[in-house]
């Protein structure tokens, strides 16, 4: 949820519509491909389910600025973020691993029940000011926390439940899978 696992870089070459040698510092994220592709192949962006992603092709062609007001950077039931502008919300960040992320019905012990009985954490950066995610300004800016935390809370909302089974008493992962 860091922008040191979220910011990456990624290459595109197009002769003739993407200038050559040119960097895009707008905000997109992976899931702004389908609805991309989909436009410059000609197919149809009505779908089954509304699309997360929004077309990019005038970010990479014109140069035109990010189509997002927000981008979800993750939601689950303990953890995530939300990036609106320079603005970032993280939630449980160092706290909310993807292993915690079951609602197993069996009890918690030992660190991962000391994890979950912690209040949530939450920190906000102005990554226009702090791409490193070192200072975190929440306490100081209590209001866009509040604000930001109730657009992430609708993105919450609608997020489906991890599809994940609960781990079964007793599992351990073999150190080697397939041995």
């Amino acid at each position: 949820m860091y922008e040191g696992g979220t910011r990456v870089c990624a290459c595109v070459a197009w002769q003739g519509h993407i200038k050559a040698g040119s960097a895009i510092a707008q905000p997109m994220h992976m899931v702004d491909w389908y609805p991309t592709l989909l436009k410059l192949a000609g197919a149809s962006l009505d779908q089954k389910l509304p699309l997360d992603g929004r077309d990019i092709l005038p970010v990479l062609t014109e140069g035109a600025a990010s189509p997002h007001e927000e981008i979800l950077l993750n939601t689950s039931p303990r953890a995530g973020a939300l990036r609106v502008g320079d603005w970032k919300l993280v939630l449980n960040g160092s706290i909310g691993t993807a292993e915690d992320d079951d609602e197993s019905p069996v009890p918690a012990r030992g660190k991962k029940a000391a994890r979950r009985k912690q209040p949530p954490k939450v920190e906000l950066f102005n990554l226009a000011q702090d791409l490193s995610e070192k200072h975190d300004l929440a306490a100081e800016n209590p209001d866009k926390v509040k604000e930001l935390q109730a657009r992430y809370d609708v993105f919450a909302k609608e997020a489906a439940k991890p599809g994940n089974l609960p781990k079964v008493p007793g599992y351990t992962a073999p150190k080697v899978y397939g041995e």
